[in-house]
């Protein structure tokens, strides 16, 4: 794996020391260290420590850092033309260099009276600079306003059990004005889903709920992703089953508040954990129902006409188990994170594919890009100006 000089990633990792060294309160900031721009930042973890690797596809150079407030669970967000990562185990939220991945603000997510993890899932980032962050574990919406006092709105009355489990928040324009619309998965206590989802529609001004749309796919997992003016939403249904008729990928309107799905779970052959669109085109990992194995296959359809190109067994990428984490497009190249060792040169690979106009994958002939922690998330930087 081809590396930055010492003396940039010293100066990177110093930086990231500074950012997490503080007592935890809320915008803590960091100075800057970004050198030259990447295109490809990825979250590492091993459950145990995570870390930040940016790559700059061209040659395949990479540089990492790694802290302890990074906690063991990271996620990756982009709204608003700004870069997150959340320490979901740690209830902080790190602002990135959008254009190169350095962190250069910290934010703790965690209310002083709270006795456990609220576990942040994302971050929507609205018109008038306020973060939305929504909290799997009691079932909370945070709003942390550019000025003023935060804001905590509790989602418990959309759900029966009163822990609707919000997973994605985004920001959209429609013909109503802006709106934050909130995913909720709506698991049972034993975290299995057996009713509908839904997707809340709330107004960023007034910060009420507007509405609360049935969703046709069950268990919204993950993050939903904004495309051509919808949200796409991996609906996973149960991990143990592949064959849910309430399961796969499914495409919300914000306009109607309707929701569809497009292709299902039984035909891409596994419970949809990603997406990722371009175009008419779509790639998801997708997840096997073999219990505690869940063998992971890189997938794709086409999203204008509702059919499986590419489904598991004719996959192009497999892995026995769940080693795929981290799925987008870069340019017009699609990144998949596996978790395996990279064979002979050590890390962990971050595939490259080319996706046709047909939305059949091929091994990209680009620079070997890998990374030295096992992947989890990706996201493309936004180009520098400077």
């Amino acid at each position: 794996m081809a590396r930055s000089s010492s003396l940039a990633a010293l100066a990177a990792l110093a930086a990231l020391v500074s950012l997490a060294g503080g007592c935890g309160g809320p915008g803590e900031v960091a100075p800057a260290a970004c050198g030259e721009a990447r295109d490809l930042v990825c979250a590492m973890s091993d459950y145990a420590s995570t870390g930040i690797a940016t790559v700059r596809i061209a040659d395949g150079a990479s540089e990492s850092r790694f802290g302890v407030d990074l906690g063991k669970d990271p996620e990756l967000a982009q709204s608003g033309g700004r870069l997150f990562l959340l320490a979901r185990d740690q209830d902080l939220v790190f602002e990135l260099d959008p254009t190169c991945g350095a962190p250069i603000r910290k934010t703790s997510v965690h209310d002083d009276d709270a006795k456990a993890t609220q576990n942040p899932q994302d971050v929507a980032v609205d018109a008038r600079g306020a973060l939305w962050i929504p909290r799997f574990n009691d079932g909370s919406l945070l709003v942390v306003p550019r000025e003023g006092p935060r804001a905590v709105l509790s989602l418990a009355a959309y759900d029966e059990d009163g822990s609707p489990q919000p997973s994605s928040a985004t920001t959209l324009t429609t013909s109503r004005g802006e709106r934050v619309f909130v995913a909720l998965e709506r698991l049972d206590r034993d975290l299995v889903s057996r009713r509908p989802s839904a997707m809340l529609e709330i107004d960023p001004v007034s910060r009420a709920v507007i509405a609360s749309h049935p969703l046709v796919g069950r268990n919204p997992f993950g993050l939903a992703v904004a495309h051509e003016g919808a949200l796409w939403l991996a609906t996973a249904g149960s991990f143990e089953r592949a064959d849910e008729p309430e399961a796969g990928v499914a495409r919300f309107d914000p306009e109607t508040g309707q929701s569809r799905l497009v292709v299902q779970e039984a035909s891409l052959g596994g419970s949809v954990v990603q997406v990722a669109l371009r175009g008419s085109c779509g790639a998801a990992i997708v997840a096997s129902a073999t219990r505690d194995v869940n063998a992971t296959s890189l997938v794709t359809f086409d999203a204008a006409r509702g059919v499986v190109v590419q489904p598991a067994s004719a996959a192009a990428l497999s892995t026995p188990g769940f080693d795929l984490q981290g799925l987008t497009f870069v340019g017009d190249a699609l990144f998949v994170g596996d978790r395996r060792p990279s064979g002979g040169g050590g890390g962990h690979p971050l595939h490259a594919f080319v996706m046709d106009v047909s939305c059949t994958l091929s091994a990209s002939a680009g620079p070997r890009v890998s990374v030295p922690q096992r992947p989890v998330a990706l996201r493309a930087v936004r180009q520098a100006t400077r």
